[in-house]
């Protein structure tokens, strides 16, 4: 029995040995074994083992030589991924379509597919859809054993540590076991979040946010979401809605149109595409065009859509106290392009001192959710296992 956990428990460091050395290749790379062993603080016979596996594999390739140290005229090899070896399909599951893309581990695209619906009406059909993108993906694929798993995107509540959608884009309420039902089907891994989550995380990293520790992601589009992030963290909540500014309580009286959550006055019923078309039967495009020629309906109607935004983004950052605010999404840039600045102007008038210095941010061309949801995949692919370490 002890020799069986000791056996357990050295090819499950020599398993964490090899995800540290990959993701450090993959992040860093290219990068020489003398550089792996100091980063990683693994013996260098350790790190040469490591890398002639991942070598003979094929997982990591040489490059050209490197300098080791600036002006010593020292060289060593440079290790980097295979980026044609593993692919990652990422989707995005919105309320009218669904896009998906292959991804090498550049996340450059090889392959994409498509399917829309003016509305799925049923889980059936919107599975059938799924799949129809899916089949089509892999027969694009060069090789589909190579496929390292299936990255997902989508406008709904997801229960993401277990692959539960809770609400789904164009249906409603349903604990769909998506990861299961995929993984059932295809014997790939899959990794499901939400499309605002995704794009928090993304920013935070690497992107607007990179600067920020607390900060909200607010998505104006088909639907109204947001993330919260504490300390660089995403806050999910006890029943996975935090951040979902869409139900905040934008509009009252004649303004608070029914909400599909079974309310009514939310944020989304009137600054979301969908809910637009739900509250006033009118699209974005019919909207935008009914303010720059003066309707005053539409203008009227814009004043008050601005205002509840302001409210609402007022109000939630003087309760959570972030450092920064990002919005995004179609729904802004559509109507005016003079909305963000409006809305910005009237938040920090509002403000209280004690919570002014926050930082309000619009990002207009926000990544492929695609290129998001393929990342999901290749963030798997790498991490390191440090839930393992414990046994």
């Amino acid at each position: 029995m002890k020799d069986t956990i000791r056996q357990t428990s050295h090819m499950l460091l020599k398993s964490i040995n090899q995800q540290k050395v990959l993701f450090l290749i993959y992040s860093e790379g290219p990068i020489s074994r003398v550089e792996l062993a100091e980063k990683t603080g693994l013996s260098r016979q350790t790190v040469t083992n490591i890398v002639n596996r991942l070598l003979e594999d094929k997982i990591i390739v040489t490059g050209e030589l490197m300098d080791l140290e600036v002006g010593s005229g020292r060289k060593r090899v440079g290790l980097h991924i295979n980026s044609g070896h593993y692919y990652a399909i990422g989707l995005e599951l919105a309320g009218k379509y669904i896009r998906g893309k292959v991804y090498n581990l550049r996340q450059e695209a090889v392959a994409s597919a498509e399917r829309t619906s003016s509305k799925y009406g049923s889980i059936d059909v919107l599975m059938q859809l799924l799949h129809e993108v899916i089949d089509e993906l892999l027969t694009q694929v060069p090789n589909p054993s190579k496929i390292k798993g299936i990255g997902i995107s989508m406008q709904g509540l997801v229960d993401s540590q277990h692959g539960i959608v809770l609400r789904t884009p164009g249906i409603g309420v349903h604990r769909l076991p998506l990861k299961q039902l995929l993984e059932g089907k295809y014997h790939i891994p899959v990794y499901i979040e939400n499309d605002v989550n995704l794009l928090s995380v993304n920013e935070n990293m690497n992107g607007s946010l990179k600067e920020s520790s607390n900060n909200i992601t607010i998505k104006f589009d088909y639907g109204t979401g947001g993330a919260i992030v504490q300390n660089k963290q995403i806050i999910s909540g006890s029943s996975f809605v935090a951040g979902e500014f869409g139900h905040y309580k934008g509009f009252y009286g004649e303004d608070a149109y029914p909400c599909h959550c079974g309310r009514s006055g939310c944020l989304t019923t009137l600054a979301s595409s969908s809910g637009l078309s739900v509250s006033i039967k009118c699209t974005l495009e019919e909207f935008a065009e009914g303010i720059r020629t003066g309707d005053p309906k539409f203008l009227s109607l814009y004043e008050k859509i601005v205002n509840g935004i302001a409210i609402a983004v007022t109000n939630i950052i003087t309760f959570i106290n972030p450092d920064s605010v990002l919005m995004t999404g179609r729904v802004i840039p559509a109507i005016s392009p003079e909305m963000f600045s409006e809305i910005k102007a009237r938040v920090l008038h509002e403000l209280p001192v004690t919570v002014n210095n926050v930082q309000l941010i619009h990002l207009q061309d926000k990544p492929d959710e695609t290129k998001l949801a393929a990342g999901l995949v290749i963030k798997h692919a790498f991490e390191i296992p440090l839930d393992t370490l414990s046994l």
